[in-house]
């Protein structure tokens, strides 16, 4: 029995003559009402925190997080979330990604983790022990992660080839820059990762080079829908929203709003992003022009975003800004 229902006071019983008519004149949901944000999950500090989501399906979308010390993991079935089991041993998880039949986590201290299609968990460390901040690939066998330490760390770049990870040389830069936030891509020959002190690289399928982003605030996280759609997105008193077209970054520093954290990309080129302070909101496609369109987890931050084409968003985060513990908490909006 749930506690709290010790507390009510009790209430008179009405005649059953006069509760039909009550009964029969209760309309039920309207299917064509419009969905709305809500909080789907908020945990403790025993599970921590959420840095990012990621799925293949509406039935099956996972978000991970958790300590310092431990990482991690919950999966959403379409109906409700609970915990899933990610890989043991490791420290905080910061990213979560999908190619082919594995999933893969970016963590701290220079580790990364893939699970097979029978479940099973697989580890690699990098031989560093800096942070790894995020990881996207086209495939099995072309992974991608990117991490480092800011303000004044070393920017860490690694590829996957489908047996082992190897550190890259980064190119040369204009700035100081002490890390590699996340990296995403629309194929093999045409990848981004974005970093702090407004740090853009690109990837031709052979070589990595800079690109101007026109802004030296933090890039925090990236998406797109194409090679000339993409948004990226930063900030830390201030939101940033970037947008590349295929040949130039437009960037611009929106007062209005705090640190945006998460971004993720619709194919219409529309976005939705995760901000601190509980902040949902939605970016006009080809534009820098955006929307509040929630701020049901205020006060926590919401650090990843995530969508699916039939209208899924989720976005997750926690006390990230209070010391740790952090608690948990994912935003979602369901069609």
């Amino acid at each position: 029995m749930n506690p709290a229902a010790l507390l009510r006071p009790a209430r008179p019983l009405l005649a059953l003559g006069a509760l039909l008519p009550l009964l029969t004149a209760c309309p039920g949901p309207d299917p064509d009402e419009e969905p709305e944000w809500e909080i789907g999950l908020r945990t403790e500090v025993s599970e921590g925190a959420f840095l990012s989501a990621w799925g293949p399906s509406s039935d099956e979308i996972y978000a991970v997080g958790g300590q310092f010390e431990a990482g991690y993991m919950a999966r959403f079935d379409g109906t409700e979330w609970a915990t899933e089991p990610g890989p043991e041993g490791l420290p905080l998880y910061n990213w979560v990604y999908g190619t082919g039949d594995l999933l893969w986590i970016a963590a701290n201290d220079g580790w990364t983790a893939r699970r097979g299609a029978d479940g099973t968990w697989s580890t690699d460390n990098l031989g560093i022990e800096d942070d790894l901040w995020g990881i996207w690939g086209s495939g099995d066998d072309d992974v991608w992660t990117v991490g480092g330490d800011f303000p004044n760390g070393v920017p860490t770049l690694a590829h996957w080839d489908g047996s082992a990870w190897t550190l890259q040389e980064l190119p040369e830069i204009d700035r100081e820059f002490g890390a590699l936030l996340k990296v995403w891509g629309t194929g093999a020959d045409d990848v981004f990762s974005v970093g702090d002190n407004g740090v853009i690289l690109h990837f031709d399928g052979s070589t990595w080079v800079q690109q101007p982003s026109g802004v030296t605030r933090d890039l925090i996280s990236l998406w797109g829908a194409g090679p000339d759609e993409i948004v990226s997105v930063g900030g830390r008193q201030n939101g940033v929203i970037a947008r590349y077209d295929g040949s130039t970054w437009t960037s611009e520093i929106i007062g209005e709003l705090p640190g945006i954290n998460g971004v993720w990309m619709a194919e219409d080129g529309t976005a939705f992003a995760a901000a601190n302070d509980g902040i949902v909101l939605e970016i006009e496609a080809g534009t820098l022009n955006w929307e509040k369109l929630d701020q049901s987890a205020f006060p926590d931050v919401l650090h990843g975003a995530f969508g699916l084409p039939d209208g899924t968003r989720v976005a997750v985060g926690g006390s990230l800004l209070s010391g740790a513990p952090w608690t948990g908490v994912i935003a979602q909006y369901l069609p």
